[in-house]
C-alpha cells in the first residue's frame, strides 16, 4: 500500500489514468433516482426528505435574517429528522454521507464561540442544496449553477488568453467555491465516477493555475476539458443554452459520462506527457573531481 502511494506520488499522471479506466468500465447504468426505481421508494422516506427540506429552507431563510436562536432551532430539528429517517433509501451511501457531512458542517458553524457569517451563510447553503437534491430529484436547486460555473469558466479561457494568469486564477477560484457549494448535492444525485471526475479536473486545473509560471496551452486545454466534464454534470450538450428546458438534463447524462471518461483520458495522457517531458529534460551532470 505504501508503495502505490509513493509510486502515484512520483508519478501522478498514473493516479488519472487509473480512475480514467476504472470509469470507462463501468457499466452504463440509470441514475440512482430515476424513474425506473420510483416504484420502489418508501412513501414515508419521500414524506421524510419533504419535511427534511422545508425545515432546512427555514434555516437558510433565518441564517440570511441573521436570527441566530431560530437557527439553533432549526438545526435541533433537522439533526432528529435525519437520525429517524429512512432517507438511505432515496439515495446511495455517498449520497446519505454528504448530507451527513453538510449537517455536521452547519453544526460546527454554529457552535463556534465567534459568530462568522460568511461561514454560517455557505453551511447552510451547501445544506440547502443537499436537502433540496434529496427531495427534487429532476429539479434540484443546484442544477441552477450551471450558468454561474460556466461564466467562470468563460472568464477563465478569455483572461487566460490575454495572458492575465492572475485573473485567471481567481475565476478558477470563484469556480471552485461555487462547486463546493453544490458538491454534496451533486454526490446525492449523481454516481461516485462522476463526482471524482469533477474532483480529478479540479485537482489538476488547480495545479495549473497555481503554477509558478502558468502554461497558455495546458491552461487552455484543461479548460476546454472542464467545459465538457461540467456540460455532463449538468447533463447539457456542449451546445445547449445556458438555461435548457429541465427534461434534457436526465437524457443527456449517459452520453455525457461516456465522453467524460474519453476526455479523461485525454487529460491522463496530458499528464503523461508533461511528466515525460520533465522526466527526459533532466540532464544528468557528472561530478568533477
Amino acid at each position: 500500500m505504501r508503495g502505490s502511494k509513493r509510486l502515484f506520488k512520483r508519478k501522478p499522471w498514473l493516479f488519472i489514468l487509473l480512475v480514467a479506466l476504472c470509469i470507462t468500465m463501468q457499466p452504463a447504468k440509470i441514475n440512482a433516482l430515476g424513474d425506473n426505481q420510483d416504484s420502489g421508494k418508501s412513501a414515508e422516506a419521500v414524506k421524510q426528505a419533504a419535511t427534511l427540506s422545508q425545515t432546512v429552507e427555514r434555516l437558510y431563510q433565518h441564517v440570511l435574517e441573521g436570527d441566530t436562536n431560530l437557527v439553533h432551532k432549526d438545526l435541533q430539528e433537522v439533526d432528529s429528522i435525519f437520525e429517524n429517517s429512512s432517507l438511505q433509501k432515496l439515495t446511495t451511501v455517498e449520497g446519505i454521507h454528504a448530507l451527513s457531512e453538510s449537517i455536521i458542517e452547519m453544526k460546527e458553524a454554529v457552535a463556534r464561540v465567534q459568530l462568522d457569517p460568511k461561514h454560517w451563510l455557505t453551511a447552510s447553503a451547501k445544506l440547502r442544496m443537499a436537502a433540496d437534491s434529496i427531495n427534487n430529484p429532476k429539479q434540484a436547486l443546484w442544477l441552477q449553477y450551471y450558468k454561474l460555473i460556466r461564466e467562470e469558466l468563460t472568464q477563465m479561457k478569455s483572461n487566460t488568453e490575454k495572458g492575465d494568469f492572475l485573473a485567471a486564477k481567481q475565476a478558477y477560484e470563484r469556480l471552485q467555491e461555487h462547486y463546493e457549494i453544490i458538491r454534496p448535492a451533486v454526490v446525492i444525485q449523481r454516481k461516485p465516477a462522476d463526482v471524482t471526475m469533477v474532483d480529478s479536473w479540479l485537482s489538476y486545473a488547480g495545479g495549473l493555475v497555481n503554477a509558478v509560471t502558468p502554461k497558455t496551452g495546458e491552461m487552455q486545454r484543461s479548460i476546454e476539458i472542464g467545459e465538457e466534464i461540467f456540460n455532463g454534470l449538468f447533463g447539457k450538450k456542449k451546445d445547449y443554452p445556458a438555461l435548457a428546458p429541465l427534461e434534457q438534463v436526465n437524457g443527456a447524462w449517459p452520453w455525457a459520462m461516456w465522453a467524460g471518461a474519453f476526455i479523461l483520458v485525454i487529460l491522463a495522457y496530458t499528464a503523461y506527457r508533461k511528466y515525460r517531458g520533465e522526466r527526459d529534460s533532466f540532464k544528468k551532470v557528472t561530478p568533477k573531481w
